[in-house]
């Protein structure tokens, strides 16, 4: 080995939540939720990096230890129920990835990350409840350079999100919630072209999920995660950046996404079929830009979204819609001015039946504003 690089990253999260919010939006207070939480996560990174042969590879090791103290109420109609809590756990991880050329044009990429996850959950006057997992997660692709600026790929990885306990369910008893598990294909091409004025990719997915982590409403404030059965998600994703000349510049993307619950029964209800929440089938963006030789520049951007279902029963949903924003500023040494507008043509998106029906939630209005941006 040779080249080797060392590197430690320490991080530390302390975030206080302190929200109180009415449920019903009615003057008299018949449901309302409060939070007064303190979250703090720990956590380091080692890494080590380097070349073995025409082979580049890095490998690491990660922790982490979370210390929250969760508190609150829930108001209903009929009593406040307040509450009270610690949640603990620590993570921990080995993980390395390496790239070896197998030919003149061919590349194997081989990674894994084995992690184990402890949750403990220690409800004030209830006796605590403790949760582990282990999981290893492969990676294996392979890349074929077809022409000096542009790339083949294929890949399989699994993916892993840990479980954990409903922490703010306490009418629920803060029931627990399993691990979702992802393992994904995937084949693509990247590559420039015209003097790579013009920048392309293509990425076509599908991936197969177990348990998967779908958040519910069942009565207002009441918000807990649940696991799906399975489902399954394959899309299909464009991107595009084109330099028009004399400082113009074209951009694009499009992704189109069908995500379905396989199976996924919730108590009585069946959502087998049924859209993924929050999950649209269409996105796509179209930015026009033009970057003048005296550092002034003009962007002009049109985002779209498709029909978005807002709960697991599909009762309730945001019909699709268009947003134009414009940015126009001056970039410095080390910053930058501009005068925005979100929002140009004042849209309209509201969401009608979020939260299962119980709640209305405004689309925000045109924005203007002045933004100014350091560079550290």
């Amino acid at each position: 080995a040779s080249g080797l690089k060392f590197r430690s990253v320490t991080g530390n999260s302390d975030f206080y939540d302190r929200v109180l919010q009415d449920t019903d939006f009615r003057p008299a207070d018949a449901l309302h939720i409060g939070r007064d939480n303190h979250f703090n996560t720990l956590s380091q990174q080692f890494t080590l990096e380097g070349t073995l042969g025409d082979s580049q590879w890095v490998t690491g090791m990660y922790f982490d230890r979370d210390r929250h103290d969760l508190g609150g109420e829930q108001k209903t109609p009929m009593h406040l129920l307040p509450y009270s809590a610690k949640l603990q756990g620590h993570s921990a991880a080995l993980f390395s990835h390496w790239m070896i050329p197998l030919a003149e044009r061919w590349t194997l990429t081989l990674g894994g990350r084995a992690e184990r996850d402890f949750v403990r959950f220690t409800p004030q006057g209830g006796d605590s409840r403790d949760a582990s997992w282990k999981r290893f997660s492969p990676k294996v692709a392979l890349q074929y350079e077809w022409m000096d600026d542009a790339f083949l790929y294929a890949s399989v990885a699994d993916g892993f999100r840990a479980g954990s306990f409903n922490t703010f369910s306490p009418a629920a008893n803060y029931p627990a919630y399993a691990p979702e598990k992802v393992r994904s294909w995937e084949i693509g091409l990247k590559g420039g072209a015209l003097d790579r004025r013009l920048l392309y990719s293509v990425a076509l997915y599908t991936m197969s999920i177990d348990d998967m982590q779908v958040q519910q409403m069942l009565t207002p404030g009441v918000v807990y995660i649940a696991n799906a059965a399975s489902a399954r998600s394959s899309g299909l994703e464009l991107q595009t950046d084109y330099l028009l000349g004399d400082g113009w510049k074209i951009q694009g993307a499009l992704a189109a996404n069908r995500t379905r619950f396989d199976s996924f029964a919730d108590g009585a209800n069946d959502y087998s079929g049924n859209h993924n929440p929050f999950a649209p089938d269409l996105t796509g963006n179209l930015g026009l830009r033009y970057d003048a030789e005296n550092r002034w520049y003009t962007q002009l951007n049109l985002s779209a979204v498709s029909r978005t279902y807002l709960d697991a029963a599909n009762s309730n949903s945001r019909a699709g819609y268009g947003l134009v924003d414009l940015d126009v500023g001056r970039s410095f040494e080390r910053f930058e001015i501009s005068a925005y507008v979100n929002n140009l043509a004042n849209k309209r998106y509201d969401a009608v039946g979020y939260q299962n029906g119980f709640v209305d939630v405004y689309s925000p209005p045109r924005e203007l504003g002045l933004r100014l941006t350091f560079d550290l």
